[in-house]
């Protein structure tokens, strides 16, 4: 708005000083024409300006963070343990949901602060799961590799850290069949169709279920459950 003001104000100058310059004498028509003139192009002038500022704000990185690097930021935190950072990507009203398997059912535990959680097996905490987490270079596909359980180190179709849409995710049915309340069943299944991104990270066998509530992205879901361990 600023680049407008100062755009406009050049004009305006400029038009007044070529009026003032004219030798020529002007009847009160041809300068009431003249200013109504002015007023055209320096509106036709703002309007251009403005769309042009908005146009270079739109392709501005970092005026909307990418989901790439919201969620580099998020898994930094993870690898150093940074309680404060993680707790920005938590939303206050909805928290997070961690989902494991210390047996043949899946275990929803629900938390408002990580440091809330810990794990079901020997009871470690959250940032524990850095032991297995580590280098996840995001990779984005239309579909996540299938689990296949070819191999010891191989549970997926392919190797790596990938981001696709949350899809499969939103439509799990899995927590209607945990020891859970209705209560916390309903709060799940408001929480799911907000979901829209799934991350991947075929080494540990981890998945981080993203979503934007109110603009910012969340991570809403975590599932901590390894393929093929059975």
């Amino acid at each position: 708005m600023k680049t407008v003001l100062l755009v406009s104000s050049f004009l305006l100058c400029l038009l007044a000083g070529c009026q003032s310059n004219s030798s020529k004498p002007e009847t009160r028509e041809r300068a009431q024409a003249t200013s109504k003139e002015q007023q055209r192009q320096l509106a036709v002038l703002e309007k251009d300006t403005l769309n042009a500022v908005q146009e270079e704000n739109v392709r501005k990185p970092g005026l909307a963070l990418a989901f790439e690097t919201v969620f580099q930021r998020f898994k930094d935190a993870v690898e150093n343990q940074d309680t404060a950072t993680f707790q920005t990507y938590v939303d206050p009203a909805l928290g997070l949901y961690l989902i494991d398997a210390p047996g043949a059912v899946p275990q929803f535990t629900h938390v408002a602060h990580i440091n809330q959680y810990r794990r079901p097996v020997q009871q470690k905490p959250f940032f524990s799961i850095g032991e297995t987490f580590r280098d996840c270079a995001l990779q984005e596909v239309t579909a996540l590799p299938k689990v296949t359980c070819a191999g010891d180190a191989d549970a997926y179709a392919q190797r790596g850290c990938f981001v696709a849409d949350a899809t499969a995710f939103r439509k799990i049915e899995v927590y209607l069949h945990a020891n859970l309340s209705s209560t916390e069943r309903g709060k799940i299944a408001r929480t799911l169709p907000l979901v829209t991104k799934t991350v991947l990270h075929t080494a540990s066998g981890f998945k981080f279920h993203f979503g934007q509530v109110n603009g910012q992205w969340r991570i809403l879901f975590i599932d901590l459950m390894v393929p093929c361990s059975a």
